[in-house]
C-alpha cells in the first residue's frame, strides 16, 4: 500500500511539474541551436519561466541557446535592430564544456541579478 501511495505521489508531482512548464511562455522558433521564446508580459519577472523555458528548449541537447522577449519574440534570423534592442535575456548552454550562463539585458530587467552577465 506504501509502494502505491508514493508512486501516486511521485506521479502527481510529476503531472504538476509538467502543467506548469509551458505557462508563461510560447516557443516562437528555432534555428540551429538557437530558440526564440516570446514571454508573457505578466511573468516578465518571474525567473520560474525562463528556466522552464530552458528545460523545454534545451531537452536533450547539449548545445543551445535561447533568446527572450517579453510580449513577442521572432520566429528567426536574422533579428531586426528594434528586436535586438529589446531582447530581455539570453541563456548560453555547452554541456561539453560546462557552460551555463545567463546573459540579461540590465539596462531594463533585473532578472538573475545573483548569478547573470550583463549583454
Amino acid at each position: 500500500m506504501k509502494f502505491v501511495f508514493g508512486a501516486l505521489t511521485a506521479i502527481a508531482i510529476c503531472l504538476s511539474f509538467a502543467a506548469h512548464a509551458g505557462e508563461g511562455y510560447e516557443i516562437k522558433g528555432r534555428s540551429g541551436v538557437m530558440v526564440f521564446v516570446a514571454v508573457d508580459s505578466s511573468e516578465a519577472e518571474n525567473e520560474d519561466v525562463y528556466r522552464f523555458a530552458v528545460v523545454d528548449a534545451c531537452a536533450g541537447k547539449p548545445i543551445c541557446q535561447v533568446h527572450y522577449w517579453v510580449g513577442n519574440a521572432p520566429s528567426s534570423f536574422p533579428l531586426s535592430d528594434a528586436q535586438v534592442n529589446s531582447k530581455v535575456a539570453h541563456w548560453q548552454q555547452n554541456l561539453n564544456t560546462g557552460l551555463r550562463r545567463w546573459l540579461v539585458n540590465c539596462g531594463t530587467s533585473n532578472l538573475f541579478s545573483n548569478g547573470r552577465e550583463c549583454m
